[in-house]
């Protein structure tokens, strides 16, 4: 139950989904869920695809070759890897991911200062409301403003 209060709740299909032993075959198959609180490796993946298709202007293809999700999900991992991003039970907050799939830069700065031992203190940290941020969730401003969230890291 700690998790659902770091990450936001069970109701994501991406929650059920790994619950419910999904077929990795299909996570090939299937579009990529991009507005879920958690994200498997593949989802990540999807979402990274898609964002290097955008980025050239060419049209998403309807499915991923196996070779494209499985490069894009070694990436993941790499990145989880390097601390660039973090997981919990192998599930991925979505905040950390900009609408491209790739991690904002804010996050690999906070995992260098909250120390990537515990993804759930992590999570917590994100997920709370935060003084030096006027009660804002850090998770929040990531994206319009990182150097806050920097800013309220440099105070624990």
């Amino acid at each position: 139950m700690a998790q659902a209060l770091v990450l936001g709740g069970f109701g994501s299909r991406v929650w059920g989904s790994v619950a419910f032993g999904r077929n990795p075959q299909d996570a090939q198959r299937e579009a990529p869920r991009t507005i879920n609180a958690w994200m498997t490796a593949e989802d990540v993946a999807f979402l990274l695809l898609s964002g290097e298709f955008l980025d050239c202007g060419v049209p998403i293809p309807a499915s991923f070759s196996p070779l494209a999700v499985e490069s894009a999900v070694n990436s993941v991992r790499r990145w989880l890897r390097e601390g660039r991003v973090f997981a919990i039970h192998d599930l991925y907050p979505r905040y950390q991911f900009d609408s491209r799939g790739r991690p904002y830069p804010a996050i690999e700065r906070a995992l260098l200062a909250l120390g990537s031992s515990d993804p759930l203190k992590i999570g917590h940290w994100f997920a709370s409301p935060n003084f030096y941020l006027h009660g804002r969730r850090p998770q929040e401003l990531l994206a319009s403003a990182p150097t806050e969230v920097l800013r309220a890291l440099e105070r624990i």
